[in-house]
């Protein structure tokens, strides 16, 4: 643990929520005992923790999806640092406790976009959740699971700029003005107003962009390659090393279908459905016969399925066998 930087308040969470292992909990200890200002930002962090709601069971969760059920931070325009510090705290301690539904505040100002050196925050969606951002402008944000979204924490900032890691659904309120912006390492599309679908894992080899309503334009980092202009109903595949794009026509809906918790496959080959998998179980399968990989494969997984029952579906599908060994799966 590294408690000389700013995301104190991260570790402080971690501590609370019982995560943390025995020589970062004996690390925490010396940091909280090196200052008396480090011990008072823990006291009021230890408040505010107990003042949390518990986490939700999934009968609430599934009475009202619609309706906020777990604890909601509203980041609003605040004029003191250590109001700040807590409500960046809160943040992480939501990620920890597992809200189904955060509320962002960002209240946009300048147009300048590098106006001043930045701070940033990051929301993280649990395995098996979908987390959903509402921004002040009216932009929401949907994240799928494990995937990470990193946003100005300066609300004064002017900034409509967010960071992708991993998959993300944008229904952005329209301002001319002022362009939204979704940043990855490899490519970064502009917005007017619209709503699309973004995936861009770092272990991937391929951004995939899908436009249900409005336009955007995709712009890669590499050099040499203009932007790609998406219609509704347009696909837009980045190959990041051969960096070569190719647009298509596509049913947009399916490609936003884990908004709704269900991961949705239309002719999709098994290699494919393995890597949700794991994303979506936090698991290693292997493959013993790679030619299974060609296998094709349509219907629906939803997140609520165990481990099990989704394996079983595949095999009734395809004809497969499979062995389960703790975090890891062999199929054949």
């Amino acid at each position: 643990m590294d408690y000389q930087t700013s995301d104190y308040d991260q570790q402080i969470a971690a501590f609370l929520s019982g995560n943390c292992n025995s020589s970062e909990i004996q690390a925490f200890q010396l940091w909280k005992d090196l200052s008396a200002e480090n011990k008072k930002a823990f006291d009021e962090a230890v408040k505010v923790w107990e003042n949390c709601p518990k986490p939700l069971s999934k009968a609430e969760i599934e009475q009202d999806k619609m309706v906020i059920k777990g604890l909601i931070i509203t980041h609003s325009a605040l004029t003191q640092s250590k109001d700040r510090k807590l409500v960046k705290f809160l943040r992480f301690a939501a990620i920890l406790i597992g809200p189904v539904l955060l509320a962002v505040g960002w209240y946009i100002g300048s147009n300048n976009r590098t106006t001043t050196a930045l701070t940033w925050n990051s929301v993280t969606a649990p395995r098996k959740h979908i987390a959903i951002l509402n921004m002040a402008d009216g932009t929401e944000i949907w994240l799928n699971a494990g995937s990470t979204l990193t946003y100005p924490a300066n609300e004064l900032s002017g900034l409509r700029e967010v960071k992708l890691s991993g998959e993300g659904y944008f229904k952005v309120t329209k301002n001319a003005k002022k362009p939204f912006f979704v940043i990855t390492p490899n490519a970064t599309v502009k917005v007017l107003g619209t709503s699309f679908n973004m995936k861009a894992y770092p272990e991937d080899n391929r951004i995939t962009t899908t436009l249900e309503e409005g336009s955007i334009e995709l712009t890669p980092v590499k050099s040499g390659k203009n932007p790609s202009i998406l219609r509704p109903g347009e696909q837009a595949i980045y190959q990041v090393s051969e960096n070569i794009i190719s647009v298509s026509q596509v049913d947009a809906s399916l490609f936003s279908a884990w908004r709704g918790e269900k991961f949705v496959f239309r002719d999709a080959d098994l290699k494919t459905i393995i890597t949700e998998l794991e994303r979506l179980y936090d698991i290693k399968i292997h493959i013993k016969n790679h030619d299974l990989e060609k296998l094709r494969f349509r219907g629906m997984f939803s997140y609520d399925q165990d481990l099990l029952d989704a394996f079983e579906t595949l095999r009734r599908s395809v004809k497969l066998n499979y062995m389960i060994n703790g975090r890891e799966v062999w199929m054949e």
